[in-house]
């Protein structure tokens, strides 16, 4: 009988401090208010400072990958394109990635996703002018990809947009 108490004793410890190890952040009364714009103090260019930078300006990663993603320019989709919604403005974004670590860098699970005022960005696939998709081909230290995609935006002048470059990356953000 000892035993089985002191075996459900040291599951308890176990449950206990596996549930106090896990702080992937801190519990707040209140999750505050959003803002769609921020202060120029929160832009950075390395990943020792806040993951954010400014449309045509890069951002580096620890490992030296580099993303740069250019001002939002007008676009015109064409009639084979998916993602447009009608009533909406089509924009494009050229990316830029460069491979300043000295390992192979696999484009594959490249992503972005784009905030336009307060609402989720469609994107843009349009084969006719080969945009919308992602490079395939791995990219080598000391070289770089470039690459367009296009959303359908409600507001071209607030726009926030969320890069991906892998799960072993954090999430970069470019605002203006």
């Amino acid at each position: 009988m000892p035993y089985r108490k002191l075996g459900f004793l040291a599951l308890v410890a176990v449950a206990t401090l596996t549930a106090c190890s896990q702080t992937d952040g801190e519990s707040t009364p209140d999750a505050g208010t959003g803002v769609n714009r921020p202060d120029a103090a929160s832009t950075a260019t390395t990943s020792d400072e806040p993951a954010t930078a400014k449309f045509g300006q890069g951002f580096t990663f620890r490992n030296g990958l580099a993303v740069t993603v250019g001002m939002p320019e007008p676009f015109a989709p064409s009639g084979t394109a998916a993602g447009f919604n009608p009533g909406d403005q089509a924009i494009t974004f050229t990316i830029t990635i460069v491979n300043g670590s000295p390992e192979n860098y696999d484009p594959a699970l490249f992503t972005t996703t784009l905030q336009s005022g307060n609402r989720e960005a469609s994107k843009i696939y349009d084969s006719a002018s080969n945009i919308g998709e992602t490079p395939t081909t791995v990219i080598l230290p000391g070289r770089e990809s470039e690459f367009q995609v296009a959303y359908s935006v409600t507001d071209p002048t607030d726009l926030v947009m969320e890069v991906s470059p892998g799960f072993e990356y954090r999430d970069a953000i470019f605002t203006f």
